[in-house]
Order: structure tokens, then sequence, then C-alpha cells
């Protein structure tokens, strides 16, 4: 057999020391190359007053352009129209519907029994019965009195026409001596006498139709306020039969069948699912620039409606204000009472200015305190903030256009000028 003497390779020896060399070059040039690239990061971190990772941070750039001023608010889909009856007075309700029926106009909600208005209303109609009678007697009795004073006017009158026609007979007796002075004077006495009475009657008729036409009217205006009593009951009664003041659905019902209420206490509230606003929760901060008319974003479902602002409370509530917001196109299809919904209100829109977008060195500095990005380096700027919206806030001033600013929370910094951002 053939041996292996064929395959052998005579190595020479290696010079180690010439290895050597060449594995220190090797090792010199990769040092000299990391000093070269590393020095300038060694030289900013040592001068730095901390150092923090990248990875912990977020950043942004200063841009120009149009800053829409806006704030987030939170609330609730309600009906713009649910009004709420009332109980005109006190007394037993019976009930006819339901929470959550459906109703249309008109339609008989609850009754209220009250037994002292129903007996209220009795005695008044008696009353104005009463006057009615009295009226219609005032009415016959200046017919009577007119009657009889006619009636002695036409005496008088017939009673001087006679004396009169006595009075032109005396004179052709006086003419021929026929009686005497005495009774011719007694004659003319007469007749003035007739014709004062005459007179006299004709005046107390007329002065008798002033007095019976003011008694009469007395009467009258008696039995027209009366009438208006007894409407007023009538419709006092009417109104304890509540009816739906418009199309929807019972939403609340506050008290049960036969129950005794007070007067004025609320009973059934009707909303109209046709019609729904928005019921947000402002902050306070907020209140003095808001104004009604201000347009509005409702989130509802994914989907963003157009909306404005309709009313503002006057009144503060926990540190927050109300408002409500309706939908410019109409109310969606499915909404639902109480349903939470997210809303954005446009306040104003600032066009050409330093922005910035929104984080929260805004909050952790107070708003007058950045960190300018430059290389490695994260410095501490003052700066003045103007106007805020969700994302975004303006720069007044501090930071001009293309600066690169950390953005997040500024707390980890402490408060030191100079921070080393390790990548």
């Amino acid at each position: 057999m053939r041996d292996t003497s064929g395959q052998d390779v005579v190595l020479k020896p290696q010079n180690k020391t010439k290895q050597r060399l060449m594995i220190a070059g090797a090792v010199f040039l990769a040092i000299s190359t990391l000093s070269i690239y590393a020095a300038p990061k060694f030289n900013n971190l040592f001068g730095s007053d901390m150092a923090i990772s990248a990875e912990q941070l977020r950043f942004a750039t200063v841009t120009r352009g149009d800053l829409q001023r806006d704030i987030s608010v939170q609330g609730q889909v309600v009906s713009a129209n649910s009004p709420t009856l009332y109980a005109p007075t006190a007394g037993n309700v019976a009930l006819h519907v339901k929470a959550g029926d459906r109703v249309i106009k008109g339609q008989l909600l609850a009754q209220v029994d009250s037994p002292v208005l129903t007996n209220l209303l009795d005695q008044e109609k008696a009353s104005l019965e009463q006057l009615a009678l009295e009226v219609e007697r005032q009415q016959i009795h200046n017919k009577t009195t007119i009657l009889n004073s006619k009636q002695t006017i036409e005496l008088a009158a017939v009673n001087f026409e006679l004396q009169k026609k006595n009075m032109s007979r005396a004179k052709q007796s006086m003419k021929h001596q026929v009686i005497s002075l005495e009774e011719f004077e007694q004659n003319e006495a007469e007749l003035k006498k007739f014709e004062l009475e005459y007179f006299h009657a004709k005046q107390g008729l007329s002065l008798q139709q002033e007095s019976l036409a003011f008694e009469l009217k007395t009467k009258k205006l008696q039995l027209e306020r009366q009438q208006y009593v007894v409407n007023d009951l009538n419709r006092q009664i009417a109104e304890l039969n509540l009816t739906s003041p418009l199309d929807g659905i019972v939403g609340l019902v506050n008290v049960r069948e036969k129950d005794q209420v007070a007067n004025n206490a609320a009973l059934i509230t009707v909303v109209d699912l046709t019609d729904f606003e928005v019921q947000v929760n402002i902050p306070e901060n907020y209140a003095d620039d808001l104004g009604v008319g201000l347009k509005t974003e409702i989130h509802l479902n994914g989907q963003s409606y157009g909306g404005e602002l309709t009313a503002i409370s006057p009144e503060v509530n926990n540190g927050q204000v109300i408002g409500r917001m309706k939908f410019i196109d109409g109310s969606p299809q499915g909404l639902r009472q109480n349903q939470r919904v997210n809303a954005r209100v446009l306040i104003e829109t600032r066009n050409d200015v330093l922005k910035l977008r929104r984080g929260q060195f805004v909050e952790s500095g107070g708003g007058r305190i950045a960190y300018l990005v430059s290389g490695d380096n994260a410095t501490k700027t003052p700066i003045i903030i103007g106007a805020r919206s969700l994302s975004e806030v303006e720069i007044v001033s501090g930071l001009k256009e293309g600066d690169k600013v950390v953005i997040s929370s500024i707390d980890a910094f402490n408060g030191n000028p100079n921070v080393y951002i390790a990548n």
C-alpha cells in the first residue's frame, strides 16, 4: 500500500515578530480612527451637566404657518327640546302614559284631580248667574222708571196745554170785564206753575235715564268681571289635563299613579327625538375666550360633524361652565340621549406665525422654558408662548424657524442648562 507522503506540504517557520507588529498596527489604526470620531462626543459628554437617552425624548421642529386656536371638551348628547310638565295645582295624579312611550302633540299624558278648584268653579258659576239676574232686574227697573217718568211728563204737558187755554179764555173775559183782575192773575200763576212742572218733568226724565244707564252699566261690569273669573277657573281646570307639547317620547315620569302632588311639582318630561344638541363642560379659564356663534367640531362614532356654539352658562360650577352646541346640518341619525361625545371649539385662526407641535414641555416648563437641540446637546432656552391649540403652540420669542426642540417633559433635565443626548 502507498503511504500519504505525497499529500504532505513542507511549511516554513513563521516570523512571530512580524506578526506582532501587524497586529499592533491594526490596533493603533482602530484606536486612532475611533478617537477621531468619538472625541467630539466625549467633549460634549464631559462638557454637559447630565446625560439622557434620546429614546426617552420626543423632538419637533419649529415651523411657520397658520395656527388654529381651539380647545377640546367632552360632553353628552341632549335633546334640544325636552319640556317638563308641572302640576298646575295640588291634587291626585292619574297617569295615561309611562316612561319610554312614544307620544304625539296634544296627546293626553296625565290628569290632576283638584276638588278645591272644582268646588270653587261651582261657587263662581252661581255668583255669575246671580249677577246675570241682577242685570235683568235692573233692565226691568229702568224700563218701569222711565215709563213712569214719561207718564208724568205727558200729564204735565196736558195740564200745561189745558191751562194755556184757560189763560186764553181769561184774557177774553178780562177784555169784556167778565172776571176780576184777581181771577186773571190767578189763572196766569197757574199757567206758570204747569209750565214749570212740565219743564222739570222733562229734565227729571233726562237725569233718570243717565242714572239708570249708570246703574245698569255697573251691574253689567260686575257680570263681566265675574265671567272673567269663571273663564279663568275653566282654564285652570282645563290645564289639569296635561297634554304633550310635541311629538316625541316620554323620557321621565316623576310620580306614580294616584300620587298626591303639590303645586308646581314636576310630573313628566317629554323628549323631542328629532332635534339634538351637545352639552359640554368647558374649563373656566377658557370661558372668557368663548362666544356664541363660534364654530365647533363634534366627534361622534368615528365621524366629525360641523357645529356651532349656541349658549354659554354664566355660572361656574366646579371650575367649569356649561355650553351648548348645535349641529349645523341637522342632527345625525342614531343619536341617543346622554350619549358621550368629544368636541373641539375653534376659537380663532392666526396666520403666518412660528409654531411648534405641542407636548408636555409646555406644562413642565410653564410655557417659559424649552431645550434647543444642537447636535448631541440640548441647551436650556427661555421662550414665550402665545396662543395654544390642541396640537400646536405659537412661539412668540426665543426660537426661530427650523430649530429642533425637545417637546417631551423636561422634568428629567432637573433645570440643567446643558444636557447631553445619548443616541
